[in-house]
């Protein structure tokens, strides 16, 4: 160490001169920075159309090679929204290591806490459902590499209507999601398909889970999706039955299972939704007229009618097959499955194992 200082200290005042200010350059660079990165995040933001961004914070990790951004909010311009379509915690968006030991430069972010936000209203700007595609290339913008992964935690779905009577709020919490080889690099995974997982928690009460291997480099949408929903409380959906089917229920569980591929511009797959103990109608419930009455009692015959008693569940299977410019839904077969199940033999819960790429193909 002295022989190093020593050497220093021999060097030509010049250089020694020239070495201290780059050094300070460095440092005023490295202060200077996050304002800098902020500045270019905030306007990349601001160019997709009828949204604006705001971000609190920028950190710079330049020994992790990434950056994060923290209190990221996405906001309807037009203000008609009260709430943003999308918000997050932090985004730590960095060059994915273990990808890189493999010989591949490529990315991957973190989400903690986001929080996506869908909202209905009775007009376009009261309305917020979509981004404009424009968003995927802010995304490469604030971020050069390909992004190889990315990782969900803690996140948020809702469906909104502030205008409907009563309002509506359903939504999806506790989501964790996680998704590998999405550049589909041969170093990182021998089949060249990207795998997307994620479970959650529907309102307050139903879990959430899906499985899903998807080529995303194929000319035409290639993937297999599995779903299931388990125990959802019918009575937490009753803002949204009032709203939209003008009853509500004193009791229940849904439970939803599916599947569905894609290959060569085709698809098939089927959802199995199933009702247990569906409770309707009930006498000693208050309703608002007459026409409510009536109408409550109508759909309580219903489930009634087309009920498997020992399991006590009204289920049905609804396929659909087809191609992207003309999809098809069996209504026939649905309904020959509603009522097999009512007076012959109930639907079982579960994914049937019956669709994949192969079977689309055929």
């Amino acid at each position: 160490m002295k022989k190093l200082f020593y050497k220093i200290k021999t060097l030509p005042r010049k250089i020694l001169l020239i070495l201290a200010a780059f050094l300070i350059v460095l440092i005023g660079l490295r202060i200077a920075l996050p304002y800098i990165v902020k500045d270019y995040v905030n306007n990349k933001l601001d160019n997709i159309p009828d949204y604006s961004g705001t971000i609190d914070d920028i950190d710079i990790n330049l020994i992790r090679g990434a950056y994060e951004i923290e209190g990221i909010k996405l906001l309807k311009t037009n203000g008609k929204v009260p709430v943003p379509f999308f918000s997050a915690d932090k985004l730590d968006l960095s060059v994915e290591w273990g990808a890189l030991f493999d010989g591949s430069l490529v990315g991957e972010i973190i989400f903690e806490n986001p929080k996506l936000n869908f909202v209905s209203g009775p007009t376009k700007t009261q309305s917020q459902t979509s981004v404009d595609e424009s968003w995927q290339e802010t995304i490469k913008d604030l971020f050069p590499l390909k992004i190889n992964r990315f990782e969900i935690l803690n996140g948020q779905i809702h469906y909104k209507d502030f205008h409907s009577d009563p309002k509506v709020d359903i939504f999806m919490s506790d989501i964790y999601s996680l998704a590998t080889n999405l550049t589909n690099s041969e170093n990182l995974s021998e089949n060249l398909v990207a795998k997307i997982e994620a479970r959650g928690v529907i309102m307050e009460s139903g879990n959430f889970e899906m499985k899903m291997e998807v080529d995303p480099y194929t000319p035409e949408p290639t993937f297999d999706l599995n779903f299931s929903v388990r125990n959802v409380q019918l009575q937490k959906l009753n803002n949204f039955l009032k709203a939209y089917a003008s009853f509500d229920v004193q009791g229940g569980v849904f439970n939803l299972d599916g599947e569905f591929a894609a290959s060569n511009g085709k698809f098939e797959g089927y959802v199995k939704p199933i009702f247990k103990d569906l409770k309707v109608f009930s006498t000693e419930e208050e309703h608002e007229n007459i026409f409510q009455f009536i109408w409550e009692s109508v759909v309580g015959l219903v489930t009634e009618i087309f009920e498997n008693q020992p399991k006590e569940q009204v289920a049905t299977r609804i396929p659909f097959s087809g191609n992207f410019k003309d999809p098809d839904a069996d209504i026939w077969t649905t309904i020959g499955i509603l009522i097999r199940n009512a007076f012959i033999e109930a639907l079982v819960p579960g994914i049937e194992k019956r669709i994949s790429l192969k079977s689309v193909d055929k």
